[in-house]
């Protein structure tokens, strides 16, 4: 597609701030598409929505010709109370289920709905490998995330093909889980999560973004695709890949125990559960990784 077809593209994103929205809005911009993002602030000009209100305004904007929906509340910021459980439930679902409300009642749908969701749909399978043909698991976040994809497949017209995104551990020094990651391991503190053991399915941030543009463009493509590297590691293995990059020891393992007592079940399944993701349905489709081992990930980003 060049890049004079692709400037007729309009192209909506929700939760442009995040990790992945910051990085996603300037490389489509820069592939020539024409980039909204869609704010809380009420405006006379921007689109923007009120999810609360069941409200979303255009304004000036044209109609999108995709939707890339990356809203939700973090879920690893605290503790999971069940207060915080129904926040991070309801900011999407509600959020998500506005979109589909609109999309349904538009008289010019857009041709591509993405939709976010998680590696976590497949639970703690531990060392089992796992795809898009797997079942899904029995954590708070398996069934956050069925939820999730099934209100997105919930568009009635024909002409808007919908694609959930369920994406593992986004490595960026920018945020997530490595920015949270490289204060203790530059100190000289880093070391093991709980046994070492359990896996982790894991994307460098560029993949992510190159991935979600390839499925833009690939447009008989539809339903769920993991975005993962097709070489996760195990959590040891990952702390002790850091620590070399980083060029300190990795000899302070955080036990088992301490992950429960401090973060309780939001540490049981996104500190300890294992899950095992291969990217199956992304590589079929001709997905070309850029960065598919670790190490090269964490230098490129680090060195």
């Amino acid at each position: 597609m060049s890049k004079i077809a692709k400037e007729s593209i309009n192209v909506l994103i929700t939760g442009a701030s995040g990790l992945i929205g910051s990085a996603l809005v300037p490389f489509l911009e820069d592939q020539g598409y024409l980039v909204s993002v869609l704010k809380r602030a009420p405006s006379t000009s921007s689109p923007y929505w009120d999810i609360e209100q069941g409200l979303i305004k255009l304004n000036d904007t044209p109609s999108p010709n995709i939707i890339i929906h990356l809203a939700g509340e973090n879920i690893a910021t605290s503790r999971w109370t069940n207060k915080i459980k129904q926040k991070i439930t309801d900011s999407r679902l509600q959020s998500t289920q506005l979109l589909i409300e609109y999309i349904n009642a538009s008289s010019t749908p857009p041709d591509l709905f993405i939709c976010a969701s998680a590696i976590g749909f497949y639970g703690n399978s531990g060392l089992q490998v796992v795809d898009e043909s797997s079942p899904k698991g029995d954590l708070f976040v398996s069934e956050l995330a069925d939820k999730w994809e099934q209100i997105s497949q919930q568009i009635k017209t024909k002409k808007t093909r919908v694609i959930n995104l369920r994406t593992g551990i986004v490595l960026s020094k920018q945020g997530g889980a490595l920015a949270k990651m490289l204060t203790p391991f530059k100190m000289g503190f880093g070391g093991r999560i709980g046994s070492g053991q359990q896996i982790m399915s894991w994307i460098d941030l560029q993949d992510e973004i190159s991935a979600i543009l390839f499925l833009m463009q690939k447009a008989t493509l539809t339903g769920s695709f993991n975005l993962v590297s097709p070489s996760p590691v195990n959590n040891q293995t990952f702390s002790k890949t850091l620590a070399r990059i980083l060029q300190r020891p990795c000899l302070f393992p955080l036990p088992e125990s301490i992950i429960k007592c401090l973060f309780s079940q939001m540490g049981e399944e996104l500190l300890l559960s294992s899950t095992n993701v291969q990217p199956t349905r992304l590589l079929q489709a001709g997905f070309e990784f850029k960065y598919p081992l670790l190490e090269a990930s964490l230098k490129k980003q680090l060195t």
